[in-house]
């Protein structure tokens, strides 16, 4: 076994581990599920900041002023847990001039798929502990904290400075007017620059990241 199969063991074995932890209800059948469906008011002003502990989330490019948001809460089908975790899902909103907060107080045993359909922004702030971060976004300033999982996005438009940091996986940054991706033992990380405004930093404790500038 080469040393890059026995780092990529390692991160798997570490990733399942967590994951196994974090999802224990992630069955081929849900007991139970919520759907929230939102719609919010917003510019090119608006600041976006979305944080949860478990699941998935999709951006879907969109234009005029509604944010569009889609929020499936799944719990499994275990003695474990009770599905009243899941009756007990709300969405808050909180909205302070341009700044808009979407959160779930109580998720505790519960998995968070989102779909956010959303015009350009000022800003996009996603703060993720276990899960998937994918879809399509018009380029602005934006951060990612994600514990472990994947990002996986598309960025229309012109960026300035794109940055992404992984501490045991892969990083792949491709487009803009240049870019570079460098691997060292079992961390990974990416840059690119254009002649943008847009400033992206995406960061993951484990796992890939995968961004891709389209101009």
């Amino acid at each position: 076994m080469t040393r890059q199969q026995s780092v990529w063991f390692s991160a798997l074995f570490l990733i399942t581990s967590v994951t196994a932890l974090s999802l224990p209800f992630a069955g081929s059948a849900y007991a139970h599920e919520r759907e929230i469906n939102a719609t919010y008011q917003v510019s090119e002003a608006t600041e976006l900041k979305l944080e949860f502990g478990v699941g998935t989330l999709k951006f879907e490019r969109s234009t005029g002023a509604e944010l569009e948001v889609e929020l499936i809460a799944e719990s499994g089908d275990s003695t474990l847990f009770n599905d009243g975790y899941v009756d007990a899902v709300e969405l808050v909103a909180e909205q302070d001039g341009d700044r808009l907060r979407l959160y779930v107080p109580e998720q505790d045993d519960v998995e968070l798929n989102w779909v956010v359909r959303t015009p350009k922004l000022a800003e996009i702030d996603v703060d993720l502990g276990v899960g998937e971060i994918s879809g399509e976004v018009d380029a602005t300033d934006m951060s990612i904290d994600l514990g472990v999982g994947e990002v996986d996005l598309e960025v229309f438009g012109a960026i300035d400075d794109v940055k992404t940091d992984v501490g045991i996986g892969e990083a792949t940054i491709s487009g803009g007017d240049s870019s570079s991706n460098e691997r060292n033992f079992i961390s990974a990380s990416g840059r690119a620059s254009g002649n943008g405004d847009a400033r992206i930093n995406v960061d993951a404790g484990i796992g890939e990241i995968t961004i891709k500038i389209k101009n």
